[in-house]
């Protein structure tokens, strides 16, 4: 039986995390939810600059893709096919991303909106990481 990390191709581990980084830049851009995100926020493109850079969010937003990517690919290599994959992956962001999300929006009246487009972005990158690392393994 193989142990938690073991197995784990570091190389698609990188590939698939930086594009969860990206899909991340694409999905907070005005080409897909930025402007929605912004109004929910209530915060203009200043006001996020203005809040210390986007230096140490883009850092700590890279190193968490990297994390969750070598997290996904440890995990996945319990599984045998794509379709089995794809299905942890599934269950994993319905258990514990979508689930222990949602709690906050609730208790602290935040715009259901705002909670749509957090899972929504995690749900396309857990399944994109799926797609590359076990495709690549």
């Amino acid at each position: 039986m193989a142990s938690f990390g073991s197995g784990v191709n570091l190389l698609a581990v990188l590939v698939a995390g930086v594009s969860y980084f990206i899909l991340g830049g694409l999905w907070y851009s005005p080409l897909l939810f930025g402007r929605l995100w912004l109004r929910v926020i209530d915060k203009s493109e200043a006001e996020i600059k203005e809040q210390g850079g986007a230096g140490p969010a883009f850092a700590v937003s890279f190193a968490s893709c990297l994390l969750a990517s070598f997290t996904l690919a440890s995990i996945l290599t319990f599984t045998e096919t794509l379709a089995s994959g794809l299905a942890t992956s599934l269950m994993l962001w319905l258990g514990f991303v979508a689930a222990s999300n949602a709690a906050p929006y609730f208790y602290e009246d935040r715009p259901k909106a705002l909670y749509l487009i957090y899972v929504s972005y995690s749900l396309t990158g857990f399944l994109l990481m799926t797609l590359i690392l076990t495709l690549w393994s």
